[in-house]
Order: C-alpha cells, then structure tokens, then sequence
C-alpha cells in the first residue's frame, strides 16, 4: 500500500471535510486572515497493540471546523455531518477501518479570543484498522 493507515484516514476526512466548508481546508491552524467557514486538522495519533495475528491499529483524529458569530447552526451541521460520514466509512485506501462511536466525540464551542467571536467545531473521530 503507498499510505500508512493513518495518511489514508486523513485523506477520506479530507475527502469528507472539504465540501463541507466549500473546500477551504488547511493541514493545521492558518497564521493569516482566511474566509469563513474553513477546517483545520489538528491531530492524529496512532496506537498500536500487538496481537498473536498481528498488529491492530487505532487512529484518532481532531479536526476543527469554524465559523462566524451568526453561523453557529452551519457549525454544529457540519459536525454532524461529518461525524455521520465518518461513522459510515469501512474502507480507506485498501485498510479496513471502521469508527469506534462511543469514543468518538463533537464539541461546539464559541472563541471569545477573537472580535467578534467564532463558533468552533472540534470532532475527535477514533478509529481500529
């Protein structure tokens, strides 16, 4: 396979996320003024568990989804949205995936650090290959 486990799950959130926010999606937290709304991956961590057939993997990834202060709604859509998408996926690239639900979490939160504030979607999506 040319990916790891974890580059493929990245790439179908990819794939998930980018319409979801008209395709403004950065590979971590722009340091300039961008439009609204966008996305941004914020991490992934890989942990491995050997067994007496191999290894099992488990993915998880934070992805941020923002937008303005009247936009709340669109906000917690789109993390609804794509927690549904991803809960449907089987398949990444060649790796068998498959979402663990009750690890998984949305969190909507508004960015007061900022004027006016933004409404922030933070989905942490977990995953076993």
């Amino acid at each position: 396979m040319d990916k790891t486990a974890e580059q493929a799950i990245h790439d179908k959130l990819w794939q998930i996320v980018s319409p979801l926010v008209g395709g403004a999606v950065y590979e971590s937290r722009p340091m300039t003024e961008v439009g609204y709304p966008f996305a941004d991956f914020e991490d992934f961590l890989s942990n491995f568990t050997g067994t007496k057939n191999g290894i099992l993997e488990r993915i998880a990834a934070d992805i941020n989804l923002w937008d303005v202060e009247d936009k709340r709604k669109d906000v917690s859509q789109a993390g609804g949205s794509l927690f549904t998408q991803a809960m449907q996926l089987k398949e990444a690239f060649g790796y068998k995936i498959s979402m663990r639900v009750s690890d998984s979490k949305i969190r909507v939160i508004q960015d007061r650090t900022v004027s006016p504030p933004i409404w922030r979607c933070m989905v942490h999506l977990e995953f076993d290959t």
